[in-house]
């Protein structure tokens, strides 16, 4: 067999190596960590962000395990690897850098509610921004605007093409990074400093090409998740984008680096193929023209020149994430046409009412809310909607926007006949914290319903309504085990130390949730007098209760010398 032959096939395998290495990490690995974690390491049942109770013991979780200080370590280790990767233009540190970056899109596999559990721990490495808000990682959300774009272009043909968009994507970018690699290994096996032939010669970067199409791929592919968890809601739309910012950056520092060593070799090569992939002339010029305001060039001379260029993109594309997709459109229309903005919200109320989807309803309601105060008269109206599906969507939406203006409608509608409304009613009168409502709401926790009584007793807890306590150690023997949680919960938001013999008490409770429910309410309550309970709790079968008591006596302690 002729030598050159074997070396060349050798070559392609060892490209196909990593491609197939690549290809796992898409389709099989993801799932198999995934299932290898949720079973090593034990995290919080149910939904790390459902309310201010799972917040609490998401919050005690992290504390215990000093995860806080692991995720934010992480994220100054990302970021110092990107900066000396391009203060020194050692490109591979810039280049791990970006790829940690990209990790917690892969926390998305994670088919569970807890945000980190699962694979779902790789959210530690946005830990620092995920702190500020979760809203935050949506701010990178431009990057669907092609999506969305070919999408709707395709619905008006009459086809879906979200599988056929994944499957392109994933599939050429893994095709570009094979045939990249091969034709990069291919240069240096035959000592040729410049990879000018092939693949290369409709991309510069073709693996960069390849990573950030494939990655693309991997996005898309979990935009349709259907596992019943919240960590859907921490989009990963802005990991990807800084990453995919950086990967760039990186390929213009090589090319400063190519061009100086190479010279004129490299740049007749640079002249004759396009940096990442062909565009139209006037679209190369268009993306070069911060650099020509800037420098006068039209391509970066100093790695200085790549830092602030992409840096004003990231910038440009972060406010067009917010204008776009995060109701930044409607606030700018609210100020700058209030007349409009309130035809758009009259509009918006009418299409509640008249859309059969419930699903849709919901969407429409919360682009009808984005307008903040303006919207409440519009939510107070539909409370008096003959669909019960829209007078909860109503009320749901008043406790997002709590207005004293929305009290009278609201207690009125505490009369409504159906369950859900009352319920929803119940915490939006919670939300807007007025002593107003304090003597309608005492009424419910005679209702029918047990989660009205349930939403009555957070409520007025919340209001400082001592006359609850009775009420509330009375609903501590209630059989149903979420409605004991629910109490313990309103009892240790109203801080009550009356309570605490009873709250002792359903320490010896069956069920996990319940005892979890207690250790925190005690916290709450932080008198020294839970000090034993607490310290029995301690030793519980159950490791939730087990490490909320841990930290609850940690506080506890903390607190007592504070005092002294």
């Amino acid at each position: 067999m002729d030598p050159r032959f074997r070396h060349t096939a050798f070559l392609f395998v060892l490209a196909l190596v990593f491609t197939v290495g690549l290809t796992f990490a898409t389709v099989e690995l993801p799932y198999l960590a995934d299932d290898l974690l949720q079973g090593a390491i034990p995290t919080p049942a149910g939904d790390s962000h459902a309310d201010e109770l799972a917040r609490t013991r998401t919050e005690l979780f992290i504390s215990h395990y000093h995860l806080r200080a692991v995720g934010y370590v992480c994220f100054g280790l990302m970021v110092s690897l990107i900066v000396a990767g391009f203060a020194t233009r050692r490109t591979g540190l810039a280049t791990a850098g970006a790829l940690t970056f990209m990790l917690p899109v892969f926390a998305q596999f994670a088919g569970v509610m807890f945000f980190l559990a699962g694979l779902g721990l790789l959210n530690l490495l946005w830990l620092p921004v995920l702190d500020v808000s979760l809203e935050l990682a949506r701010l990178g959300l431009i990057i669907r605007a092609p999506y969305d774009l070919l999408i709707w272009l395709a619905r008006q043909l009459g086809f879906d093409a979200y599988w056929p968009l994944v499957y392109a994507c994933v599939g050429t970018g893994l095709l570009l990074f094979l045939l990249g690699t091969f034709a990069w290994l291919s240069a240096r096996a035959r000592q040729q400093p410049v990879a000018d032939f092939w693949v290369y010669r409709i991309s510069r970067h073709p693996q960069y090409l390849g990573w950030i199409v494939w990655s693309y791929g991997v996005y898309l592919l979990l935009l349709r998740g259907t596992y019943p968890r919240r960590s859907w809601g921490i989009d990963a739309s802005l990991p990807w984008l800084v990453s995919t910012i950086v990967i760039i950056g990186v390929a213009m520092i090589e090319e400063l680096t190519m061009r100086g060593r190479h010279g004129e070799a490299y740049e007749a090569y640079g002249r004759s193929a396009p940096f990442l992939f062909p565009v139209p002339r006037f679209v190369e010029r268009l993306l070069a023209l911060p650099f020509r305001i800037l420098f006068g060039t039209d391509r970066p001379r100093r790695k200085g020149d790549v830092v602030v260029v992409l840096s004003l993109y990231a910038v440009g594309l972060i406010g067009a994430s917010w204008f776009i997709y995060g109701n930044g459109m409607e606030r700018t229309r609210k100020v700058l046409a209030p007349a409009a903005a309130v035809s758009r919200m009259d509009e918006l109320a009418t299409r509640i009412r008249e859309e059969p989807n419930a699903r849709t309803k919901y969407f429409i309601a919360r682009e009808l809310a984005a307008y903040g105060d303006p919207s409440v008269d519009h939510f107070v109206r539909l409370l008096d909607d003959n669909q019960a599906e829209v007078r909860v969507l109503a009320a749901q939406n008043l406790q997002d926007i709590p207005a004293e203006r929305a009290i009278s409608a609201l207690v009125k509608a505490l009369e409504d006949s159906v369950a859900s409304v009352r319920g929803n009613v119940v915490e939006a009168l919670g939300a807007i914290r007025s002593q107003k409502a304090r003597e309608p709401m005492l009424r419910l926790l005679d209702d029918p319903e047990a989660w009205v009584r349930g939403s009555a007793m957070r409520s007025l807890a919340e209001l400082g309504a001592e006359e609850i306590v009775s009420r509330g150690i009375e609903m501590l023997q209630d059989p149903e085990p979420w409605i004991r949680a629910a109490t313990v919960e309103s009892l240790g938001i109203l801080g009550s130390e009356r309570a605490l013999p009873s709250l002792a008490e359903r320490l010896n409770d069956e069920e996990a949730i319940v005892r979890r429910a207690v250790v925190i309410a005690m916290m709450n309550i932080g008198s020294t007098e839970a000090r034993a309970p607490l310290e029995r709790a301690a030793g519980d079968e159950d490791w939730e209760v087990r490490v909320y008591a841990a930290e609850a006596l940690r506080r506890l302690s903390q607190s007592s010398r504070e005092r002294d």
